[in-house]
């Protein structure tokens, strides 16, 4: 059941996405070292669940972030640095392609599926984003998803619940 959870919380809460990707081969970079990870997700209170739900080998290859290990939450993930140990996370899902952020700390990533209903409709405005039905917005080019995400960024001024986090075990 927790590895079902630890699967379903990227597929339901990633709130910007786009049909295709938008970080290609060449725009993806390397961020995480391959090794053996862990990977806890956080409730919804922001508290780490008390084990992990998935453990296994991260490899990079194609420029993207694979396992051979079943049910590797973010299976064939790619990162663009945004600035410094910042990083947008990019996934397939089941209907199209998922955003999150990545924060870097050495041997250890936390992540954050950003919220587009909470940024203020001027701000979706100014970076040409609509809020969908569903609490979606999609996203039509890197340059865009750049944009949104600073500005979801500085919206939340640091204030952002953990997702989940990976930590590199060897």
């Amino acid at each position: 059941m927790a590895a079902l959870a630890a699967l379903v919380l990227p597929l339901i809460s990633a709130c910007f996405y786009s049909q295709e990707e938008l970080i290609g081969f060449w725009g993806a970079d390397r961020a995480l070292a391959p090794g053996l990870y862990t990977h806890t997700p956080y409730d919804p209170q922001g508290q780490e669940w008390d084990r992990p739900t998935w453990r296994g080998e991260i490899a990079y290859e194609g420029r993207r972030y694979v396992s051979e290990v079943a049910d590797f939450p973010h299976q064939n993930a790619r990162l663009k640095r945004l600035d410094g140990d910042i990083y947008i996370a990019q996934w397939p899902r089941r209907d199209g392609i998922g955003y999150g952020i990545l924060f870097l700390y050495g041997d250890m990533a936390t992540y954050h599926q950003p919220d587009c209903s909470a940024l203020p409709r001027a701000v979706r405005e100014e970076t040409g984003i609509t809020l969908g039905e569903e609490g979606f917005c999609e996203i039509a080019d890197l340059d865009q998803l750049e944009a949104v995400i600073r500005s979801y960024l500085v919206q939340r001024e640091g204030d952002l619940r953990i997702d989940g986090i990976y930590r590199r075990v060897r």
